[in-house]
């Protein structure tokens, strides 16, 4: 980089070392005749008769800003042949749009330089002219359709297209659409149910670009609304069923069900599709909180806000048998307890003995249970669990013990 901009220092600086054409004014040479300008795209064209004296080497042209005066060399063409040239103003700088410029020419040879042309007028052409009439279409999912009417203006080759969240700018360019008759252009990635105004100005093969002439608004779809009414009941051991209300958007498709064990840690664990309105989840823990929330999902695949979070707890183990009592009555042993909780369906029996051999040896609804294969002299160790609809155990009881006799 530092390369480019020495060299176009030093180009810069020998361009103005360049000696200029002799200014001695030899009125024998001819005068330039017929110098003619064509208005062109931030440049001028000149034209003329060509000068066949054989003293002629060729053509200085001169250009000023003012009818007055202030003329400067900006040319010499060494072919006397030659009856043509395109101003585009210099090397570092461009003709201004829409501008005036005026011109004469005079020959020159070994000497000097002839006498100056007539000045004549040129005028560069204006911006390109942008479109009048734009249309943007709202109420797409995350995107906004831009289309416009091409102008009457020959020299457009493009279309740029700028967008901003407010009416009066700024606006910042976010596409292009190559071709005088393409005039439609497609914004993505937008936010849901956002406003967004758009401008399209017209360019020229050189890059130019034309006015803001019009603005159009539009506004991207709105997300659905949330399901509303959470409600939950334990469905089994570890399992929560979830219940809602449906969203009030018609076009949802499904529901998004987020669950954390706190407030702040909430992931997503299922979907079902918007005929569906309850979800059971599964793989739980017993007697813990669980925290919430719904989402919605529409055709178009934006998702709504979350509803608020509910907290749910899933049923807990039942609570042990208490009061355990255990008594030899003839050769069998017959243990009894009380009432566990209010859901339980059945009662496990559970013995040791020699320590460690444990086994459950009985499953009742009672709440007695006589144990007839027991030996003399042998000590018996014995606990109950209470098993509830769900088929969830509870922690063991006390456990007893007894020395059959």
């Amino acid at each position: 980089m530092k390369r480019v901009l020495l060299f176009l220092l030093v180009f810069v600086f020998m361009w103005g070392c360049i000696p200029k054409t002799k200014q001695t004014v030899i009125t024998s040479l001819p005068m330039v005749e017929g110098l003619k300008t064509h208005s062109g795209i931030r440049s001028i064209g000149l034209s003329w008769k060509p000068v066949l004296d054989k003293r002629v080497k060729g053509y200085v042209i001169f250009r000023s800003s003012s009818s007055s005066g202030g003329f400067e060399e900006i040319a010499k063409i060494p072919n006397r042949l030659k009856s043509s040239y395109e101003d585009t103003g210099g090397f570092l700088k461009h003709l201004e749009d829409n501008a005036v410029y005026y011109y004469k020419i005079a020959v020159y040879s070994d000497n000097g330089i002839g006498p100056s042309s007539q000045i004549v007028q040129g005028k560069t052409l204006p911006p390109p002219q942008s479109p009048t009439q734009i249309e943007a279409t709202s109420f797409l999912p995350r995107m906004v359709v831009i289309k416009w009417q091409p102008p009457k203006d020959e020299t457009v080759v493009a279309y740029n297209i700028y967008r901003s969240q407010n009416p009066k700018g700024p606006f910042k360019k976010v596409g292009r659409a190559n071709g005088y008759v393409n005039t439609i252009y497609i914004d993505r990635g937008l936010k849901d149910g956002t406003t967004y105004y758009y401008s399209v100005v017209s360019v020229n093969y050189k890059g130019v670009e034309g006015d803001i002439l019009a603005v159009a608004k539009a506004t991207t779809k709105f997300k659905p609304a949330p399901p509303r009414s959470l409600t939950a009941k334990p469905s089994g051991a570890g399992k929560l069923t979830i219940y809602w209300w449906p969203s009030i958007t018609a076009d949802v498709v499904k529901y998004r069900i987020y669950r954390g064990s706190s407030k702040d840690s909430l992931g997503l664990v299922g979907e079902v599709p918007s005929d569906n309105l309850s979800y059971t989840d599964s793989g739980l823990s017993p007697g813990k909180t669980y925290y919430y929330y719904l989402t919605s999902v529409d055709k178009d695949g934006i998702e709504s806000l979350p509803t608020k979070v509910y907290a749910f707890k899933t049923k807990p183990l039942p609570r042990p048998p208490t009061g355990i009592s255990v008594k030899q009555v003839g050769h069998a042993v017959v243990i009894s307890w009380s009432k566990a909780s209010p859901d339980t369906v059945k009662y496990e029996v559970f013995r040791r003995h020699f320590v460690i051999l444990t086994r459950k040896i009985a499953e009742t609804e009672n709440t007695y249970y006589t144990d007839n294969d027991v030996s003399p002299n042998t000590t018996y160790y014995y606990y109950i669990k209470a098993v509830d609809k769900y088929g969830q155990e509870s922690p063991a009881s006390p456990e007893v013990k007894i020395k059959v006799r």
